[in-house]
C-alpha cells in the first residue's frame, strides 16, 4: 500500500535491510542502522535524507522526480536531500532510511567558538525567498541586505541564543559566521559548492575522503587544459591555475603534473565555457556563478572527476577583481576532496576572496586528507644514511668500508619515523548519551551531560564549554561526565575530546532552561 497519512511522524524501520553505508554529515557521522529518525510527513512539504542500498543513479533519481519528490544535493555515502509536497511514495526504491537533519546538524561549530554577531544563514534550495525572509524575522533576526549573496541566503544579524531555534526549521539548510566582507558590503562572489554527478553538495555535508592513495600512501593526479578563456593571454591563465596547483601541493601529499588528455584517469579537466557545456549545470552567463568543480573519485566517476569548470562570460584578469588564482584556488581545493570551510577568511569559505596563498585553516584541511608534504613518502629516510656516511668511509683503508655501512643505516633510519606521530590527523569519536537528543529542557539551574570518547591513539582529555562563556574539564576521558552551568534561555554546550596530537572532536547539545 503506498503512504497515504498527512500529518502523522512516520518511523521508517526496515532491521532487515539497513544499509550499511554511514552518513557522512559536517557535524556527525553517523549509521542509519543505528539511529531511528522521526519525520513529520505533512501536507505543507519537508525536507529529508533518503538513504539507499547503492549509489542513486540517474535511474533512481528519475522515477523520485517522476513521482514529484526533487533531489536536493547528495549526501555521502549513498543517500540524497529530497523534498516533497507530501507523503512521498517510496515503494520499490531501495530506500532503506530517511530522516530529517538535526537542528545541531545545521549549525557551523564556529558559531559556539567564535560568536560574531552576523550570520550567514543558508536555506534549502526550492524555500521561496519572501518565506525565507519572514522566517529568520520570526525568530527575531534583522536582516541585511546585500545584492551579492547567492539565491537561497540571507545575512542576519542578532542573538546567538536564538540560533538553535532558527537551525529547527525544516527550510534551514545551514547557519555559519558571516565574513567581515559580507557585513561591510564588499563587492564578493560566492561559490556554490563542489559538485556529484547526483546533486551538489551543501554545507552540512562532511568533506569527502579525497582522492584514493597509492600503495606508498601518495595522491599523483595530472591536469589537463581543455579550453581557456579569450579574455587573458593563454600562458597567462595556464600559469595562474598552475601556481593554485602549487600552492596546495606545498603543504599536501599530493603531486599535480601535466597529463596528455582530458579524459584520463586521475586527471583533473580545466574547462573554460559558457551556458550549457554538457554537464547537469549550465553556467549563467556575467556577475553569477564564476565556477563549478566536481568532487574526486570515487564520488564523481571517471572522466568527470574532479573536473574544474569556469564561465568564459565573467570578465577574468589577472591580480584584481575576477582573479583566476584566487578563483583558481579556492575551486582546487574542492577538486581535491575539501567542502567550504565555515571561518570567515579562509580561501575554502564560500565566497571567493582576493588570496596570495593558503590559511591555516586551509592548510589543516588537505593535511587531514592526504598528510603534510612528503610524509608518507617511505622511501626518504633509507636514502638519507647511505647518501652522507659512505663520503666519509671511502677515506679509510679499503678494509673499513663495508664495515661502516651496514651498520649505519640502522642506527639513522628509526631516527626519522618517530617524526611520523606528530603526522596523526585522527581526530576523536565522542558521543553525548546524556541529554539523549541534541535539544533539551530543564528548569535546573546546570545540566548533568555525560557520554564516551574513543581515538585512535587515545583521548587524553574532554572539556566543555558553553554560549555563556563557562568552560571546564570534564571527569574521566572514554567515560565522562560533567555539570555544567546554565543561565535562563539557551544555551549551547559544546563537548570536545583531545587527542595527544592535539586533534579534537566534538558533538553539542542546546539547552532551554525555563
Amino acid at each position: 500500500m503506498k503512504p497515504s497519512i498527512v500529518g502523522l511522524a512516520l518511523l521508517l524501520i526496515g532491521h532487515s535491510a539497513w544499509a550499511q553505508e554511514v552518513i557522512r554529515l559536517r557535524n556527525r557521522v553517523f549509521r542509519p542502522s543505528q539511529t531511528a529518525s522521526r519525520v513529520e510527513l505533512t501536507a505543507h512539504g519537508s525536507h529529508y535524507i533518503l538513504q539507499f542500498g547503492a549509489f542513486p543513479g540517474p535511474s533512481v533519481r528519475g522515477e523520485l522526480a517522476r513521482r514529484h519528490i526533487r533531489v536536493l544535493g547528495y549526501v555521502p555515502d549513498s543517500a540524497l536531500m529530497v523534498s516533497s509536497d507530501g507523503p512521498p511514495d517510496l515503494d520499490g526504491l531501495g530506500v532503506t532510511w530517511f530522516g530529517r537533519l538535526d537542528a545541531a546538524d545545521k549549525m557551523s561549530p564556529e558559531l559556539s567558538t567564535d560568536p560574531v554577531g552576523a550570520y550567514l544563514v543558508i536555506f534549502q534550495p526550492d524555500v521561496n525567498p519572501l518565506e525565507e525572509r519572514a522566517l529568520v524575522e520570526a525568530e527575531g533576526f534583522d536582516i541585511l541586505d546585500n545584492p551579492y549573496l547567492l539565491p537561497g541566503q540571507l545575512l542576519v544579524t542578532g542573538d546567538a541564543n536564538s540560533l538553535p531555534w532558527l537551525a529547527a526549521s525544516d527550510w534551514v539548510a545551514y547557519i555559519l559566521p558571516a565574513s567581515a566582507d559580507l557585513v561591510s558590503g564588499s563587492p564578493v562572489m560566492g561559490c556554490a559548492g563542489p559538485l556529484t554527478e547526483a546533486g551538489p553538495v551543501a554545507e552540512y555535508v562532511a568533506a569527502c575522503a579525497g582522492w584514493p592513495k597509492d600503495s606508498s600512501g601518495n595522491v599523483a593526479l595530472q591536469y589537463f587544459f581543455e579550453s581557456l578563456t579569450d579574455k587573458l593571454d593563454q600562458a597567462t591563465v595556464e600559469g595562474e591555475i598552475e601556481r593554485a596547483f602549487r600552492e596546495w601541493q606545498k603543504y599536501g601529499n599530493i603531486t599535480l603534473s601535466p597529463g596528455a588528455q582530458a579524459d584520463a584517469a586521475r586527471t583533473i579537466a580545466i574547462l573554460f565555457a559558457r551556458g550549457a557545456h554538457g554537464d547537469a549545470y549550465p553556467f549563467d552567463g556575467p556577475g553569477g556563478v564564476l565556477a563549478h568543480t566536481f568532487y574526486p573519485a570515487p564520488q564523481n566517476g571517471e572522466p568527470v572527476a574532479g573536473d574544474m569548470h569556469f564561465d568564459a562570460d565573467e570578465s577574468w584578469q589577472v591580480g584584481s577583481a575576477m582573479d583566476v588564482f584566487s578563483v583558481a584556488l579556492h575551486e582546487a581545493g574542492h577538486a581535491l576532496g575539501l567542502g567550504h570551510s565555515s571561518i570567515p577568511g579562509a580561501v575554502m569559505y564560500p565566497y571567493y576572496r582576493f588570496s596570495s596563498g593558503l590559511t591555516d585553516d586551509d592548510i589543516a584541511g588537505i593535511r587531514s586528507l592526504y598528510g603534510a608534504a612528503g610524509s608518507q613518502t617511505p622511501a626518504a629516510p633509507p636514502v638519507q644514511p647511505p647518501a652522507q656516511p659512505p663520503v666519509q668511509p671511502p677515506v679509510q683503508p679499503p678494509a673499513q668500508p663495508p664495515a661502516q655501512p651496514p651498520v649505519q643505516p640502522p642506527v639513522q633510519p628509526p631516527a626519522q619515523p618517530p617524526a611520523k606521530p606528530p603526522t596523526d590527523i585522527t581526530p576523536p569519536s565522542l558521543t553525548i548519551l546524556s541529554p539523549g537528543s541534541t535539544i533539551a529542557s530543564t528548569s535546573s539551574p546546570s545540566i548533568h551531560v555525560s557520554g564516551t570518547a574513543s581515538d585512535n591513539v587515545g583521548v587524553t582529555a574532554v572539556k566543555w564549554s558553553t554560549s555563556n562563556g563557562d568552560s571546564g574539564d570534564a571527569t574521566g576521558t572514554t567515560a565522562w561526565s560533567a555539570d555544567v552551568p546554565l543561565l535562563v534561555g539557551n544555551t549551547v554546550v559544546t563537548v570536545r575530546a583531545y587527542d595527544a596530537a592535539g586533534n579534537s572532536g566534538w558533538r553539542s547539545v542546546t539547552v532551554v532552561r525555563h
